[in-house]
């Protein structure tokens, strides 16, 4: 399937991401809009996190293609798998975001209440050192995105069209701090988790590369506009 965009043009939707976005849990995000009240000084931007999560899954496959275009997998099915793995991170890292987005993480109840299972196994070192993994803070839609992954009925449609790839390792590229149950992004001698979380979330990723080009066009600003294609080729 294809769909189009304003920014990135023509977007190639594979199966198993079609069944991700036409979840309620995804659909959702029709309804809320990357930038909340920002539509009152720029009447342009309307635009939502539903067609933002699509533009940031499909940086991520494009930034794979070029990242690892020289790199020698075992077989094309192993490629594949990965850049699959990848894109469902970048296409859901915003699914636990409310109405309003950042604002509602105000009312958001305590962690422990959401009770995310796969934050009882991180690691203990970290549950002791760093606030931001105890369970005694509020919320965040960071922990939602989560808990949609690995436990609810998204969890259930991921398990069906997704063959090879289990939700623990999609959310695993969006939370470096879970603990991977096995060999998944290993290929040969080579991890390749960390590099592939970096392409979701870091100081460049395509989080970023979609929003300030997204952002700019709806708003009618040009501050946020990068050479996107020439970006990516240099990397």
């Amino acid at each position: 399937m294809e769909l189009r965009d304003p920014i990135h043009g023509t977007i190639d939707i594979s199966r198993e991401e079609l069944a991700v976005i036409d979840s309620i849990a995804f659909q959702r995000l029709r309804a809320i809009k990357q930038l909340g009240f920002s539509e009152f000084s720029f009447p342009g931007a309307t635009h939502n996190r539903m067609i933002h999560s699509i533009g940031v899954s499909h940086l991520a496959g494009r930034v794979f293609d070029q990242i690892f275009s020289r790199f020698e997998f075992p077989n094309a099915a192993t490629r594949q798998r990965l850049r699959q793995t990848l894109k469902l991170a970048a296409l859901l890292h915003d699914i636990g975001h409310g109405p309003l987005s950042h604002t509602t993480e105000e009312v958001m109840p305590d962690l422990k209440d959401l009770n995310v299972e796969v934050y009882q196994q991180k690691r203990s070192d970290l549950i002791l050192v760093e606030s931001h993994y105890t369970l005694e803070r509020q919320a965040n839609h960071e922990d939602y995105t989560i808990k949609f992954i690995t436990d609810s009925s998204l969890t259930k449609i991921l398990r069906q069209v997704c063959n090879d790839i289990e939700p623990i390792h999609i959310a695993c590229l969006i939370d470096k701090t879970l603990i991977c149950p096995d060999d998944f992004f290993i290929v040969g001698d080579v991890n390749c988790r960390a590099l592939l979380s970096q392409i979701v979330s870091s100081e460049l990723d395509c989080d970023r590369m979609d929003y300030l080009e997204r952002d700019a066009y709806f708003c009618g600003t040009n501050y946020g506009r990068v050479e996107l294609m020439w970006l990516i080729s240099n990397l």
